[in-house]
């Protein structure tokens, strides 16, 4: 069979949280596929800290990481390609926030940010059984960010409005919403890997199952939505296959060819 890339949201995708795991019906299907030769990545809005808790679920030989939604790259624990947000906006922003009282952060090479310590900031770590980041006043002076974030709720995001053109946003919990350049996105890491490869877009398959999955599936010519996945995400997809849980990911193998033997997992 002609060698093919897949790849993989980890949270929601991969990874069930309903049963905190990957199903074992997931990790079957893509150890058939590293043994057919085929290209595997995982791209997760996760940052590299992550990538020892991913390899470990999955328990999957995987060609390549794509973590904080494309702007780093790595291969085998070696970082291959990185993006910065370079915007003029991302200063308006921070303005707004510290005159409206709002922390502020992201991921940078000092690793997870943020100006300042508050409750929101504690309470959005916790629920995510993450250290807090590294408090560092005016961080934005010395460290350049891969992608940004603002603690602020749904009520407080008019005033940053029209600031929001560049981005790509999504929110993973109340208190949190993701700034993520328009320009890089999970697509920018599939099409860098994709062109090293040699691999055609129309030999690409993805698997998603949020909001910063879009341009992910529509980088490659399968785009597969999870069963879970809102109706803009399904909108760009080609087949919506079951949930994390419901062995999606084993299911839409199978539908495409690559994996004749579901291995249920019903527990």
């Amino acid at each position: 069979m002609e060698r093919a890339a897949f790849f993989f949201d980890f949270d929601g995708t991969l990874y069930s949280h309903a049963k905190k795991s990957v199903p074992a019906s997931a990790r079957a299907a893509l150890f058939h596929l590293a043994e057919q030769g085929h290209f595997l990545a995982v791209a997760t809005g996760r940052s590299f800290a992550d990538i020892g808790f991913i390899s470990k679920e999955l328990a999957v030989p995987i060609d390549y990481m794509i973590v904080l939604n494309g702007q780093q790259i790595y291969h085998k624990g070696q970082l291959t390609n990185e993006s910065f947000i370079q915007l003029a906006s991302m200063e308006k922003i921070i303005q707004t926030a510290c005159e409206n009282n709002i922390a502020y952060g992201g991921y940078g090479a000092a690793g997870l940010m943020v100006n300042c310590l508050n409750p929101r900031v504690e309470a959005v770590w916790r629920e995510f059984n993450s250290g807090l980041p590294v408090i560092l006043d005016e961080f934005e002076k010395k460290h350049q960010l891969y992608h940004g974030h603002l603690y602020a709720t749904e009520e407080e995001m008019p005033q940053f409005a029209s600031f929001l053109g560049d981005y790509v946003t999504n929110r993973p919990h109340e208190y949190l919403i993701n700034l993520i350049d328009s320009r890089a996105g999970k697509s920018r890491a599939i099409r860098i890997l994709l062109e090293e490869q040699g691999i055609p877009k129309e030999r690409a398959w993805a698997f998603g199952d949020g909001f910063n999955d879009i341009d992910m599936l529509q980088a490659v010519g399968h785009p597969v939505a999870m069963g879970d996945a809102d109706e803009n995400l399904r909108a760009v997809a080609e087949l919506v296959t079951g949930r994390a849980e419901e062995n999606g990911i084993a299911e839409a193998l199978a539908e495409y060819g690559f994996f004749a033997a579901i291995d249920t997992d019903k527990r």
